[in-house]
């Protein structure tokens, strides 16, 4: 297995967790673990077996390593509990590239020796997890990543120690354990057969125990057998294979992490959301218009009271000209009625429109979207909706005072209007023109004096020329309350369509954005399953025994 390609799919799917956090699709984007490594102490990939010295206070890890040295390298007895410091007793060819992240350096020590025996190991004593110094529990949290195997050290009396059972199994995964009764001089077999059981049901198939005594010798100490069962360990290929191993397990917990998150995706129906809404907008906006189109009809009465239309001032200016006969007090009226158009939206559309977005609100439940996906508030909402509505509603009955009707219509009516005037008058003239002529002519011929036949003839002429102009005006003249309520209807539906609008492509982009994450996170695991697939570890039954079930890798 590449451990680089394993780091790069780890760090991949960890951001996509966060990711999903940081939109609102998952409340928490933990569960990875983490992705530092004992490698990452090295300068080289040639590196030693890290070995750590796991416990309580006063098990004797201190003495253990100071047992293993020869000499008083870690801090004993009842300086122990507050120590902060971290000792490492590592051979002098070995070179550290860094310590742990955010770790203060100046609570490490390290004590170099020349055994090469012992080359190929780096013995860390870690301070105490139950410590009443709260930055001791700090310090090993920040040290079990870099850890290849963990020597968890008990004593008769402390052996189920709530604490370190339960760091144990949250850790479990990521390295091999042995297991160390120490003060074996104070114990008896029944605890270590207990002590046994305990681990078998924790997931060890085999658990190797020791039994040490530090203080004097004992018959059954094994302290030795300990020290030689780490060094067949330190073998370079048992270290790539505990390492490739621990990356296994990582990316097998972070692939069923993954996996839980692509589940709840697939269960989130962010498009079902959408049509939800979309169903009870529609039927919002038909009881609106229902609602209000009394009201509108009330409102454009009061537009045929005025003396003097809009349209009819507009209609009588032809020539292009500014409008005339419109007094003061009518355009005036005209404004006031303008701005009231805004308090046709009532409360009790108010609370309709609470309602609708409360039932979308609550429709996010039914199809599982979260609620930091999409955040609703009925009350605002239903304000903006308001707003919105009485802008349009002012600019529609704005725009049906100023032009009322259509194009055509205006036009017809303006050429109805002018052909009043202006046929008439041309009947009219040639009426006279022909009376002027046959006055003339009369001085010579009698007969070309115009009759009254052809006088009546001429006015009915020039009135038909007026009454049809007339009847035509009268017909396509566009009526202002007619208009008006038009305009209301067009400026309701608008109002209201631009509110949709503004929510449900919100709602689409969500869906969306929904389906990405879902073939994201789906891709992420298809490549760590191919990964995990690829790899093979070669079967070491030494290694196996030090190994805890993956089956048994408890979820943080």
């Amino acid at each position: 297995m590449s451990e680089k390609l394993a780091r790069e799919l780890f760090s991949e799917a960890q951001n996509f967790g966060a990711l999903l956090k940081e939109a609102g699709w998952i409340e928490s984007s933990g569960g990875f673990g983490d992705d530092k490594s004992p490698v990452d102490l090295f300068k080289t990939e040639e590196r030693p077996l890290v070995v750590g010295l796991f416990g309580g206070t006063g098990v004797g890890k201190s003495s253990l390593l100071n047992r293993l040295a020869g000499a008083s390298i870690a801090r004993t007895g009842v300086v122990r509990p507050t120590s902060m410091e971290i000792t490492a007793y590592l051979h002098r060819d070995v070179h550290l590239e860094a310590l742990p992240e955010h770790f203060d350096a100046t609570s490490f020590s390290a004590s170099r020796h020349t055994n090469d025996a012992l080359a190929d190991v780096m013995w860390v004593d870690m301070p105490d997890f139950d410590s009443d110094e709260t930055a001791n529990k700090e310090q090993v949290l920040q040290w079990l990543p870099h850890i290849d195997l963990l020597v968890y050290v008990v004593t008769p009396e402390r052996y189920k120690d709530a604490e370190g059972w339960r760091m144990m199994l949250e850790s479990g995964y990521r390295h091999a354990w042995l297991f160390v009764i120490n003060q074996w001089d104070r114990a008896d077999p029944v605890q270590y057969n207990d002590f046994n059981s305990l681990l078998i049901r924790a997931g060890f198939s085999a658990p190797q125990i020791f039994r040490t005594v530090c203080v004097a010798e004992h018959t059954e100490d094994q302290f030795t057998e300990l020290v030689d069962v780490i060094g067949s360990l330190s073998k370079h290929n048992i270290v790539s294979h505990l390492q490739e191993r621990g990356w296994m397990q990582r990316l097998e917990r972070c692939r069923r992490r993954l996996q839980q998150q692509v589940i709840l995706l697939s269960a989130q129906d962010a498009n079902g959301l959408a049509d939800s809404f979309r169903h009870r907008w529609q039927e919002f906006e038909q009881s609106a218009v229902s609602h209000l189109d009394r009201s509108f009809k009330l409102y454009c009465e009061r537009f045929s009271q005025q003396k003097t239309s809009a349209v009819s001032s507009a209609l009588k200016s032809i020539s292009g000209k500014t409008r005339v006969g419109k007094s003061g007090a009518d355009i005036a009226s005209n404004i006031a009625l303008r701005s009231e158009a805004a308090s046709l939206w009532d409360d009790w559309l108010d609370v309709r429109c609470q309602d609708t977005f409360q039932q979308v609100k609550l429709a996010k439940r039914e199809h599982g979207v979260p609620a930091d996906v999409f955040s609703l508030n009925p009350e605002a909402l239903a304000v903006d909706c308001a707003d919105v509505v009485s802008k349009h509603l002012n600019q529609s009955v704005k725009a049906a005072i100023d032009e009322p009707g259509s194009k055509s219509q205006r036009l017809i009516a303006k050429v109805a209007y002018a052909a009043k005037i202006v046929l008439p008058l041309m009947a009219l003239l040639w009426v006279a023109w022909r009376v002027v002529n046959g006055f003339i002519n009369g001085a010579e011929d009698r007969s070309a004096y115009v009759g009254l036949d052809f006088l009546v003839n001429g006015l009915l002429l020039a009135g038909l020329g007026w009454v049809i102009p007339m009847i035509v005006e009268k017909v396509f003249v566009p009526s202002v309350p007619e208009s008006v309520y038009l305009a209301l209807h067009k400026g309701l539906k608008e109002g209201l369509q631009e509110v949709g609008k503004t929510l449900l492509p919100t709602l689409q982009t969500m869906n969306g954005d929904r389906n990405r994450y879902l073939s994201t996170g789906s891709g992420i695991v298809e490549r760590i399953n191919k990964l995990l697939t690829q790899a093979s570890l070669a079967p070491d039954p030494a290694v196996n025994l030090v190994l805890k079930s993956a089956a048994d890798d408890s979820e943080d």
